[in-house]
């Protein structure tokens, strides 16, 4: 029986375990959160951190496992990369990934590749920060952290200090990056791309949706299909392939987010990341487009050929259930409207629990996974507060 490590056993890693289980894989789960929900249906588990290198290259050769390997966390991308390398197991690139993985180094990348890049600079302490020669707006976000925690929109210079207090907090190397706010024409583009012998073959993107009420910084849905004009989207598409192309990423499946620049309608892109998006976008793509990453990749693993039956694009997203204020939840009230178009729900906490204002997805009290065979989902998602009301 082939083994398999697969770094991290939250509920959005859960897909992944069950589906490597069904290809007659041995799944032994790596997360230090003891009731992690994906240890209870592994084969096995270790109570260990996903970026412990070395803990991680041990486990893996003395149960001289066949794949290492995460799905949607940036810190655990490397750490896959990395022992895969060590151990001579199929994997990707550690400088790829790694490039990927650190916002800093994939915007000197971008810079130093010819690609359309915002003004910026990488600090460590508050004494640079004061010393930055970009114009505001900026955004100041850890360079090595996911899930959009700790970033801040800074519009006055005498924010600057608390903006950078926050993202260090969230920075396991305590580096923040600090760069242009680029206008979005269009809503943001998000979605993923699969990538085999470093050709990016099928990419989903969709749109980015914000509570602006709230930060504006942490979307709380993507909607599939994208509504921007096909001539913006494949300007898009052609930059990720490009980047991918150039940075040595050899397959799987990566997270797009992208921007189309309102000053001067160029593709910026904000992040690729060495791993698929979360809030279950693999799955939300999946009803859109009937594409499956997960056999995709296993296909690859067991070196078979990789068929996928696509079917006419539906309308899809995932759309997460959120608070504007601290509290305790009451209670969640959906629509008929959002009722008639589930067909999933994924839920963090339960009535009674704590409620935190929504400042990153580790903020999220429930994902809907959302599916309409007509209709576009994109002004249902838009006007959020009208179908959606939280009670805390």
């Amino acid at each position: 029986m082939k083994k398999i490590i697969v770094l991290g056993a939250m509920q959005m890693h859960v897909p992944l375990i069950n589906y490597a289980k069904e290809r007659g894989y041995y799944v032994i789960t790596v997360d230090y959160t003891l009731d992690a929900p994906g240890h209870k249906v592994a084969d096995e588990y270790s109570l260990t951190s996903t970026t412990d290198l070395d803990a991680i290259t041990c486990l893996a050769r003395d149960k001289n496992v066949d794949i290492v390997m995460t799905f949607n966390s940036d810190p655990a991308a490397y750490t896959a990369a990395y022992v895969s390398n060590l151990l001579g197991l199929k994997g990707n690139q550690p400088q790829a990934v790694e490039i990927m993985s650190d916002k800093g180094l994939f915007r000197k990348f971008l810079s130093e590749n010819g690609f359309n890049t915002p003004k910026y600079k990488v600090v460590n302490s508050l004494n640079e920060i004061f010393n930055i020669d970009i114009d505001l707006p900026v955004i100041v976000k850890p360079v090595d952290s996911s899930g959009s925690k700790g970033i801040t929109k800074v519009e006055h210079r005498d924010l600057l200090g608390d903006a950078f207090k926050i993202a260090s907090a969230f920075s396991r190397c305590k580096k923040v990056i600090i760069e242009e706010f680029i206008e979005s024409k269009y809503n943001q583009l998000h979605g993923d791309a699969f990538v085999n012998k470093g050709i990016v073959t099928d990419i989903f993107l969709g749109d980015h949706h914000f509570n602006y009420n709230i930060n504006g910084l942490v979307p709380y849905s993507t909607t599939f299909p994208t509504c921007i004009p096909k001539k913006e989207l494949e300007k898009i598409e052609n930059e990720v392939k490009k980047f991918i192309r150039l940075v040595g990423f050899s397959f799987g499946g990566i997270n797009i987010e992208a921007r189309i620049n309102k000053r001067n309608n160029k593709v910026y892109l904000i992040e690729i990341g060495a791993r698929n998006g979360g809030n279950f976008t693999y799955e939300v793509i999946k009803n859109y487009s009937g594409f499956d990453f997960l056999k995709a990749i296993f296909d690859i693993y067991d070196d078979k050929a990789s068929e996928q039956v696509k079917k006419i694009h539906e309308y899809s997203c995932y759309l997460i259930i959120h608070s504007d204020k601290n509290g305790v939840l009451k209670k969640v009230n959906i629509s008929r409207e959002i009722e008639e178009l589930i067909l999933d729900r994924k839920k963090y906490i339960k009535v009674g629990d704590d409620v935190n204002i929504f400042n990153g997805a580790n903020s999220a009290m429930e994902v809907l996974l959302l599916k309409s065979e007509k209709h576009s989902l994109f002004d249902l998602v838009e006007n959020y507060n009208n179908y959606i009301n939280v009670e805390c």
